[in-house]
C-alpha cells in the first residue's frame, strides 16, 4: 500500500516538475521478474525509474538502512532489499536472484556507480549473470536529462525535462551460448549497446 501511494504521487511530481516523458512503456514486461538495466548519471535515476515502471521495483540497499523497526519496514515496502557490503558477493547474489526469481523487477545498474561525462561507463557483469542465473530478461533502459536536473554534487533537483526510454527485452542465453567462457562479457558488451541506443532515442527527446 505504502509503495502505491508513493508511487502515484511520484509519477504526478515527476510529471509536473520534470515534465517526465515515457517510451516503450509497451516494452516493460507485464508479468514474471527481470532485470532493470539503465544508465546512470544522477540520483534521481533511481526514483525516475521507479515512477516510470507500473509495477514495484526492487532495489538493493545496505543493510544499516534496516536496522530500526520502522526503517525495516519502511524501506522493505518500498521494495528494499537488504544487503552486507561487507559480505561476499555470493550472498548480495543469491538475494538479487531470488528477488527476480520471485517474480520481481529488480533494478541494477551496470557501470555500477554514476557515470560522468557524455556516453555510458564500462558495464558490470552483474546484471547479465542473475539474468541468466534466474532465467528472467533484462529489459534496456536509457535516462536523459536526470544529469542536469541533478548533478551529482547539486544537493537539490531543479525544473528539466527528464526522458526515459525503455528497449525491448531480451534474454541473453538466447542470444548467446552460455557455455562459452566469453558468455558474460557477450551479454554485457549487447546489453550496453542496447541502453546506449535507448539513452540516445531520450537525448533526442529532450
Amino acid at each position: 500500500m505504502l509503495y502505491k501511494i508513493i508511487h502515484a504521487l511520484a509519477k504526478i511530481i515527476f510529471k509536473i516538475f520534470f515534465r517526465l516523458t515515457i517510451i516503450g512503456y509497451n516494452n516493460i514486461p507485464k508479468q514474471s521478474g527481470f532485470i532493470v538495466s539503465p544508465n546512470h548519471k544522477s540520483s534521481l535515476d533511481i526514483p525516475i525509474v521507479g515512477a516510470a515502471l507500473p509495477r514495484k521495483m526492487y532495489t538493493v540497499g545496505k543493510k544499516e538502512l534496516f536496522n530500526k523497526k520502522f526503517n525495516r519496514w519502511f524501506y522493505s515496502s518500498l521494495g528494499g532489499i537488504p544487503i552486507d557490503r561487507e559480505a561476499t558477493g555470493i550472498e548480495s547474489m543469491r538475494r538479487a536472484i531470488e528477488a527476480v526469481k520471485n517474480g520481481n523487477p529488480l533494478l541494477i545498474f551496470p557501470e555500477g556507480t554514476r557515470f560522468e561525462g557524455t556516453g555510458l561507463g564500462k558495464g558490470k557483469k552483474g546484471p547479465a549473470f542473475i539474468s541468466v542465473s534466474g532465467r528472467v530478461p533484462i529489459l534496456p533502459v536509457g535516462i536523459a536529462g536526470t544529469d542536469k536536473a541533478m548533478p551529482k554534487k547539486a544537493k537539490l533537483p531543479k525544473p528539466t525535462h527528464v526522458v526515459v526510454v525503455f528497449g525491448k527485452p531480451f534474454k541473453a542465453w538466447e542470444i548467446f551460448n552460455p557455455n562459452d567462457r566469453a558468455f558474460l562479457d557477450n551479454a554485457i558488451d549487447y546489453l550496453m549497446k542496447e541502453i546506449e541506443k535507448c539513452h540516445e532515442q531520450a537525448k533526442e527527446k529532450l
